[in-house]
């Protein structure tokens, strides 16, 4: 089956989003710890040493008020000794890149899976220089403790590693920024590790609170892996196969959470079709697990949350 993978690009908000990529993109580089197809890890074992990570207590002090970013979990052959034995061990390796006020600092985090625990931290804290930005250290952690402490953000977030990939000042563009003379407003990413989904939420410095909250598709190379991996699957199913029927067909596909559980919706029009196949693929189970039509693409952003200018604070 011939297809063309549609490509939804978000609607920035002044920019914002936009800006907002392009300083997330200077947190990732070419790591030198490449897996090989021998050591490649599943996306349990991804999960696993992303979780221990976010565990560890000194990974936890040096993201608390930081924008930081995973771009994604390689692995190590490290030597070690075992019952007195040296042996080599392959260990994952978790890419942290965690931005300060002049330099992007990276840290490889060596994970045991078998001891759970984090055995390792390289530190380069002369990584990449940061790109100047409309927002000072200060104003970063302020819009960062708001925008966590918003009950719609935890609810979202809950149980769930995250990443803050960049915060960013609203321009003077913006529609907000319009609605909003004379506030200082600053736009905080917020994105679930090793998906794409991520929230953009608006807080106003000025009266230390939030004003906006979009769910949008946008993530990293492993989300991404996720969503050409339920493509696959969706492609592969037997019903999906004979509707398409070999036709060129056009896709996209959105994520989404239940609880914990990722979902990938893989939206399919075969050519000369009005009608779009949606197949939800569960990415742990690796199967098809339901088919359903619909009339429209999915939207590349839902606002979620805002408030009027002036309005009374509800939470």
């Amino acid at each position: 089956m011939k297809k063309m993978r549609a490509i939804i690009c978000l609607c920035a908000i002044g920019g914002c989003i936009f800006v907002g990529a392009v300083i997330a993109g200077i947190f990732q580089g070419r790591s030198n710890q490449q897996p090989s197809s021998a050591t490649e890890l599943t996306d349990k074992e991804k999960s696993k040493a992303i979780k221990i990570a976010f565990e560890d207590g000194r990974i936890k002090e040096m993201l608390k008020g930081k924008e930081y970013s995973i771009s994604y979990v390689n692995t190590t052959t490290r030597e070690q000794l075992i019952e007195g034995k040296s042996v080599l061990k392959i260990s994952p390796v978790v890419e942290m890149y965690i931005s300060g006020l002049e330099w992007v600092t990276k840290v490889d985090v060596v994970v045991d899976l078998d001891e759970g625990k984090v055995i390792d931290m390289p530190i380069n804290t002369h990584f990449k220089p940061m790109p100047a930005r409309g927002v000072t250290k200060e104003e970063r952690v302020e819009a960062i403790e708001i925008a966590l402490n918003h009950e719609i953000v935890k609810e979202k977030i809950a149980g769930l590693p995250y990443e803050i990939p960049w915060v960013n000042e609203i321009k003077e563009t913006s529609k907000i920024k319009g609605e909003r003379p004379g506030e200082r407003l600053v736009m905080v990413n917020i994105g679930i590790v090793g998906t794409m989904i991520s929230y953009s939420v608006g807080v106003s410095i000025t009266e230390r609170r939030v004003i906006y909250i979009s769910e949008d598709s946008w993530g990293g190379r492993m989300g991404q892996e996720k969503s050409d991996k339920a493509y696959e699957i969706a492609e592969n199913d037997p019903w999906i196969k004979e509707k398409i029927e070999k036709r060129e067909s056009s896709s996209t596909t959105r994520q989404r959470l239940v609880g914990e559980k990722l979902l990938v919706d893989v939206y399919i029009q075969p050519k000369g079709s009005e009608t779009i196949i949606v197949a939800t693929v569960d990415i742990e189970e690796e199967k098809v697990i339901g088919i359903t039509e619909s009339a429209s693409w999915p939207e590349s952003s839902e606002v979620i949350y805002t408030i009027e200018p002036n309005a009374t604070k509800l939470l």
